[in-house]
């Protein structure tokens, strides 16, 4: 069924030609594809080329961390409804359906679209980061784009709306199990002094209470009351890995009160973008 409105998909890619065959099918249904690449040095960028739907357009730029890649992938779009996908990720056949079933009617008040995201761990659906409300579909006239890098955060422009879908995008659905799936330290160094920034920007301050007790708390949050126990071991595992990155991004803002002279500011992060893959729960645990 094509859409009633014209619809165009982007995907902000690097170094992902094991995974973005997938989010290209996905998307084949749309007008266009258009992929902005920082700097691929495999094959991805030939893959997007062939890819059989001849609708992939692809745009070489510098990496801008999440928000700032996807938005020059929005405005490259000629299209002004977009669905923005990362490399490692599908647009379901019921959210396509969903979207190509939208009405001028539902759109005229709407600036921007959250949807669930299913996240997958070895092939496994991670039940307990769910629902991970992502706002990926939008009007590219009618967004705010935050400038802050981590966690990625884009709202509606007034007197638009943001609006929920109800069908998923999948996030690494058929990727095969890897250690880095649980461990993978650079990347959750790197996002942990990201959010700590973040915090830090949002006049969260350092508490001891902070530093000892939220990483527990986020650790009950999703084994208990978000049923990481209903998955046995895997979900003790996957809880587990989410209160490290609680616990290391508060260690990071504990530490510069702690370690940095109080006349100087803590150091400044810019993300590196050497993987540009999304944000897990795991990782994106802000907290206030």
């Amino acid at each position: 069924m094509p859409a009633a409105v014209p619809i165009s998909g982007c995907i902000i890619c690097k170094n992902q030609s094991v995974r973005i065959g997938l989010a290209l099918d996905s998307l084949a249904w749309c007008d266009e594809i258009v992929v902005v690449d920082s700097g691929s040095t495999d094959d991805t960028v030939e893959i997007c080329l062939r890819h059989p739907s001849g609708k992939v357009r692809v745009i070489h730029h510098e990496w801008l961390g999440f928000n700032g890649q996807r938005e020059v992938a929005v405005n490259a779009c000629r299209n002004d409804w977009v669905l923005m996908l990362d490399a490692d990720e599908e647009c379901s056949a019921a959210l396509r359906e969903e979207l190509q079933g939208l009405r001028e009617a539902q759109l005229e008040k709407a600036g921007l679209f959250e949807m669930p995201r299913q996240n997958h761990i070895a092939k496994r659906h991670v039940r307990c980061w769910g629902p991970d409300y992502q706002t990926r579909f939008g009007h590219k006239e009618r967004i705010y784009w935050s400038p802050v890098p981590i966690p990625e955060h884009r709202e509606a422009k007034a007197p638009y709306e943001l609006r929920r879908l109800k069908h998923a995008l999948l996030h690494n659905r058929l990727t095969p199990y890897s250690p880095e799936d649980l461990c993978d330290g650079r990347r959750m160094q790197e996002y942990g002094i990201l959010l700590a920034q973040a915090l830090r920007e949002k006049g969260t301050r350092p508490t001891f209470f902070n530093l000892w007790f939220r990483p527990f708390f986020t650790f009950i949050k999703y084994y208990i009351f978000k049923g990481g126990f209903l998955d046995g071991r895997f979900g003790l595992v996957i809880a587990y890995k989410t209160l490290i990155g609680s616990m290391l991004k508060f260690s990071v803002l504990y530490g510069d009160e702690a370690c940095v002279d109080a006349r100087e500011k803590p150091v400044h992060v810019e993300p590196r973008g050497e993987t540009e893959e999304p944000v897990t729960p795991a990782e994106q645990e802000v907290g206030t």
